[in-house]
């Protein structure tokens, strides 16, 4: 994996830095959201292994983003809000070179997108505890 770049972490400082690194390929995506983003679930392939990461909590509705073998990630959209003194991802929507998922979580906020002109979304990094407190993405040349 060579080229890829981080963009972004929007969302507050709560909770604690994760980071899955830049994937060969992402195969499965599961969000958990309510009110905001409770966690980001990714599976991906990298050097010949297949990895599952779990960041966040336990708490909202599980969605499943299975990608096919030919789909991968072009967009991240979401916003971010400040809820008395926590900022949180509020929602997040998937795009990918085949379609749109989401948005997960709920509207209002102060919006962020990520469209990739050329290229793909291989990976994911941001904070997070019982909730997404931020996020962020790898960013790589097709």
């Amino acid at each position: 994996m060579a080229g890829e770049i981080k963009v972004g972490l929007w969302g507050g400082n709560g909770g604690s830095e994760w980071d899955m690194g830049a994937a060969y390929r992402i195969t499965n995506i599961k969000i958990r959201a309510g009110d905001n983003i409770d966690a980001i679930v990714i599976t991906f392939t990298r050097y010949g292994l297949t990895e599952t990461k779990h960041f966040g909590g336990s708490g909202g509705t599980p969605y499943e983003i299975p990608l096919q073998e030919d789909e991968y990630l072009v967009g991240v959209e979401g916003s971010v809000d400040t809820l008395g003194r926590i900022t949180l991802v509020r929602n997040l929507t998937l795009r990918t070179n085949k379609k749109s998922y989401g948005p997960f979580g709920t509207s209002g906020g102060k919006p962020f997108s990520v469209p990739v002109a050329s290229g793909k979304i291989i990976g994911f990094f941001g904070r997070a505890g019982t909730m997404i407190d931020a996020i962020g993405v790898y960013l790589a040349p097709n």
